[in-house]
């Protein structure tokens, strides 16, 4: 009675626990989006565009009028004069507007500069996004090879308990030693403990995809466990073309240098003299004494134009212009580099792919043999005229074709998306 009390309780318990989080299942393309609407490296690059924003509008400001406004209560006391001191008390509220007329370009010109580095954040950013995306895939095709290396593992399980099966039936029958047992249960055990690696190795590969997409690393995540189809390559001559057209970082330079241009304009133009115009209107509420006199204060205004001339500010716009002159052969140089780095990686990630390309080939052949000579050695065995060292030679060179053949296949599609991405595309 008590018994079955107690299973009761525990189904009981079991049915109001929460279920347990289901995985859902993934495609590269599913991943890829949740990268890009979750990684924080995206996020924090985006936010550079918006502080790029943020200082457009403080270098455009000075282009619009200023309107400023100010409140107060004073005392002053003026000793002396023909009629004695002073006393001023009152209130004063000032209404002060500034509008600049002309400045030789050079507020338009920072304006244009901010303008240019906002643009060259937002090709950060693209560059940051294409950065992920390679990430993504690299996580993906690592997790793919995992769990094909899993089948292997349960696969040589079952081959190793078969040897096993039969050299202890060879050992009971007389005909075999007890060594080919011993041997063939040692195999059993380095293929349950090759599993339970494989196992881990997928584990940890779907933590690192959790993080490249940046999700949290425990989250369940199972993605389709089959390969995106293979697009259509160009041929290198094109690539390196594409790559100079296509990344990021080369319009990012150009945006660099453009800025840097205008900002070499906005110094210059120091040297210049800056119009502008402004007035002001002051409300006035108070006395003033001056020995026997007294009187109320009033309201003023007044209204003028301005010319600022720089005269000698002790080398400060020579060097400001030095310096932006500076930065700007900098940035030409930088674009240089750039531009070789580019068709460097190019090249490596197009030699990377083809090299693959050929070793799927050679692993298929291998394997192909690999696997003849394990059957045949398997068959001499059977037939008792073939040593079990023979067997374990045989699988472990299987295996190991396996494996090979796997890391290939999966170094190809790598390579492809490295290759992507150094001629600058996101997705294919």
């Amino acid at each position: 009675m008590r018994r079955s009390v107690f299973i009761l309780l525990l189904l009981a318990s079991a049915a109001l626990s929460p279920p347990a989080l289901a995985a859902q299942t993934l495609t590269l393309r599913d991943c890829i989006e949740t990268a890009l609407g979750k990684q924080p490296t995206i996020q924090a690059a985006q936010q550079g565009v918006n502080a790029g924003k943020g200082r457009e509008t403080q270098s455009g400001s000075p282009l619009l009028p200023q309107l400023n406004a100010s409140t107060g209560y004073s005392v002053s006391r003026a000793a002396g004069g023909a009629f004695g001191s002073s006393v001023t008390k009152g209130y004063n509220t000032t209404l002060s507007l500034n509008v600049l007329l002309y400045d030789f370009g050079k507020t338009g010109n920072a304006l244009d500069a901010a303008r240019w580095g906002t643009r060259s954040s937002e090709h950060e950013l693209e560059r940051t996004v294409q950065d992920v995306v390679l990430s993504v895939k690299q996580a993906y095709y690592a997790v793919l090879a995992a769990k094909k290396l899993v089948e292997v593992a349960q696969k040589t399980i079952e081959q190793t308990e078969s040897h096993l099966k039969q050299a202890q039936a060879f050992f009971l029958a007389g005909s075999k030693p007890r060594f080919d047992v011993t041997r063939a249960e040692v195999e059993v055990n380095n293929a349950k403990l090759g599993l339970i690696n494989a196992k881990n190795s997928v584990r940890i590969q779907t933590i690192v995809l959790n993080n490249a997409m940046g999700i949290d690393p425990g989250q369940p995540t199972e993605i389709e466990n089959q390969l995106p189809a293979v697009p259509a390559m160009t041929t290198l001559e094109q690539a390196q073309a594409d790559a100079l057209k296509d990344r990021p970082e080369m319009f990012k330079a150009e945006a660099d240098i453009e800025a840097a241009k205008a900002q070499l304009q906005s110094e210059e133009a120091a040297y210049f003299p800056t119009l502008s115009a402004n007035g002001s209107y002051n409300l006035a509420s108070g006395t003033a004494e001056m020995g026997a006199f007294r009187g109320d204060i009033g309201n003023s205004w007044n209204a003028g134009v301005l010319l600022s001339v720089p005269l000698f500010q002790g080398g400060l716009t020579k060097g400001k212009v030095s310096e932006a002159r500076a930065n700007l052969l900098a940035l030409e140089f930088q674009k240089a580099a750039a531009r070789q780095s580019i068709l460097l990686e190019v090249n490596q990630s197009y030699a990377d792919m083809e090299s693959a390309k050929v070793r799927i080939d050679v692993m298929e052949s291998s394997l192909q043999k690999a696997r003849e000579n394990l059957e045949t050695a398997q068959g001499r065995y059977e037939a008792g005229i073939g040593p079990y060292l023979e067997v374990t030679d045989a699988q472990l060179s299987a295996v190991n074709a396996e494996r090979d053949h796997v890391q290939a296949l999966y170094d190809y599609f790598l390579a492809i998306a490295r290759l992507l991405k150094a001629m600058g595309s996101r997705y294919e």
